[in-house]
């Protein structure tokens, strides 16, 4: 049973912020023996001395009573705004994965739109990979994950489309092929190849080559985008992406050329994965502007 009220908390508070038990009384309107009183049991619902009384010169915090009045005004602020009407809607906290590889092209974008759009949600961000992701959701540890769809397919998991990115090449500056309008997939296998090894993307690109026929020889393979582009623009090998920054150059300065690829190739799938049932209500807002961050219209 809980054996304080906010009543109590707000005439504790009050004297905090006045020094005194008259001047608190007079500023919320009611009884000096009232506040008195509202001290006196907390001190004892407590067992700590709240404030020092100094004869004729009023009140004074105990560290104790310092640090129960900011736990107390947290509560009052809560309780106050639990008492309001919502305004902007749906409001809570979506706790949302993201694949790495995704994270800094999108991630701060659609986190300035959410928080224009949606100012009652607050995403906690999670990084990881998709198989790291993909568990969490199933285990109720995250609401949501942003990732490709690759592999996704499990029993209680459901996946909604955000975007389909098409690959595109990689070259160093200098690359033979760097003045070529586009490049095919066969072309490329030609080059020594640097290869994002995360799991289910790295057999996405190796399904490029296959469908094209050719087998590439892979140099390679890392984890980080940008040290692959890096490796790219200082003349290590050749890639494939989807996920391309606003600027082609390196953290190093190096400049990259981006070529797209010639005849059909299947386009990676950005999605939303999801609990099959009891989804949080805050997903659908989300996807929405991931949606629009992502791919707009």
């Amino acid at each position: 049973m809980i054996h304080l009220n906010l009543r109590q908390l707000e005439y504790f508070v009050a004297a905090a912020r006045h020094g005194s038990t008259s001047r608190a009384a007079q500023a919320i309107n009611v009884s000096q023996p009232s506040i008195s009183k509202a001290i006196a049991d907390l001190e004892l619902q407590w067992k700590e001395v709240l404030f020092v009384r100094k004869h004729a010169k009023g009140l004074d915090l105990t560290a104790a009573g310092a640090s129960r009045s900011q736990e107390a005004m947290a509560l009052l602020a809560a309780a106050e705004k639990l008492q309001q009407r919502r305004q902007h809607g749906l409001a809570g906290v979506l706790r949302l994965g993201f694949l790495s590889t995704l994270g800094a092209l999108w991630i701060p974008q659609i986190l300035t739109q959410m928080q224009k759009r949606h100012p009652d949600i607050r995403l906690e961000l999670v990084e990881g990979d998709i198989a790291s992701l993909t568990r969490q959701v199933e285990q109720g540890e995250l609401h949501a994950a942003l990732q490709y769809g690759l592999g996704l397919e499990r029993p209680g998991l459901s996946t909604l489309a955000v975007a389909a990115l098409p690959p595109y090449v990689l070259l160093p500056q200098r690359h033979p092929l760097a003045a070529a309008a586009s490049v095919s997939v066969a072309e490329l296998a030609r080059s020594p190849l640097l290869l994002i090894n995360l799991p289910q993307s790295r057999e996405y690109f190796l399904s490029l080559f296959r469908e094209a026929g050719v087998t590439p020889t892979v140099s390679y393979e890392f984890s980080s985008l940008e040290l692959l582009r890096s490796m790219v623009a200082n003349g290590h090998g050749v890639s494939i992406l989807t996920t391309r920054p606003a600027v082609d150059r390196t953290h190093d300065g190096k400049r990259l050329v981006c070529k797209r690829i010639k005849g059909r190739v299947a386009k990676q799938p950005v999605v939303l994965s999801v609990p099959s049932s009891n989804a949080s209500p805050l997903i659908a807002p989300f996807l929405s502007v991931a949606r629009s961050v992502i791919a707009p219209q």
